[in-house]
């Protein structure tokens, strides 16, 4: 019935979800709730919102003391319901009318501490990368997102298991991850296929650890063939060893087997790699 009503009321105003864009509008006001809760909002905070689709999370975000909000948003045809909205709002609001993936996020101003956003699923890892790399070294400290829930699992991946991938272990250098709470498609519209999550991201060490060339490069070949060991994906890119036997020297006096693969390492272990091969 939810949903139903939501259309019913909706209806007429000229914009329906785009699948080109991967557009599932929030059409329940508790889990809005629950992410502005999570957030814990003060008026301190800078929120930064990404694809506000009809303005539900929006809402929600104004009726918190933050004190500024901005907003970027893709598509020009929800322009009827989020400008008058913000016009309400408009010494604390902007909105940028752009794809995410394009702005140049350390030029907002001023800085968001927080980031609130239901991410379309196809654009989010190299999403949550921008936002790593250009915002957590300028003071954003937390993200709460709507995501995948498949995605989700991989970022709260522990070492040893098949999910364990290079953002994840990024934020685990930089901070903590939680799923906050589950989410049944029923809670957008449409209905996407798949189950989603509210995922917390705090962050309070390493701000400038994703914006590092040399990281970001290791575990894109740690990670690239991942039937390998950790030792034979190392050994192919020359600019890290000289040949198979510097690898293994490397991997040895770490107290790494030979045998290991990338996705067994801790955080402790890659940040001692990653130190290691930095004085090479």
């Amino acid at each position: 019935m939810r949903d139903r009503s939501f259309r019913q009321t909706e209806k007429g105003k000229g914009h329906g979800p785009k699948k080109s864009l991967g557009q599932n509008f929030l059409i329940d006001p508790n889990i809005t709730r629950c992410m502005v809760d999570y957030a814990q909002i003060s008026e301190r905070d800078v929120v930064l919102e990404i694809g506000p689709g009809r303005g539900m999370l929006t809402r929600e975000i104004l009726n918190s003391p933050c004190s500024f909000l901005h907003i970027i948003e893709i598509d020009k045809t929800l322009a009827p319901f989020l400008e008058p909205l913000l016009k309400r709002h408009e010494t604390r609001t902007s909105l940028i009318w752009a794809d995410v993936l394009t702005v140049n996020l350390k030029e907002l101003s001023p800085s968001p501490t927080k980031v609130l956003a239901n991410i379309p699923y196809n654009i989010t890892t190299p999403l949550i990368w921008q936002i790593l790399e250009h915002l957590a070294p300028m003071g954003t400290k937390e993200l709460v997102l709507m995501l995948q829930l498949d995605l989700a699992e991989r970022l709260c991946a522990k070492p040893g298991t098949k999910d364990r991938s290079p953002l994840g272990i990024t934020i685990e250098r930089m901070g903590q991850v939680q799923i906050a709470k589950k989410v049944p498609p029923s809670v957008f519209w449409p209905a996407p296929k798949v189950e989603s999550a509210i995922v917390q991201i705090l962050l309070d060490k390493n701000y400038d650890l994703a914006s590092k060339r040399p990281w970001r490069r290791l575990l894109k070949v740690a990670f690239a063939r991942r039937r390998k060991t950790l030792m034979n994906n190392l050994a192919c890119v020359y600019d890290f060893f000289k040949d198979r036997e510097q690898a293994y020297g490397l991997l040895k006096e770490l107290g790494l087997s030979p045998t290991v693969r990338a996705e067994e390492l801790n955080a402790d272990d890659w940040q001692r790699l990653y130190e290691h091969i930095l004085t090479l």
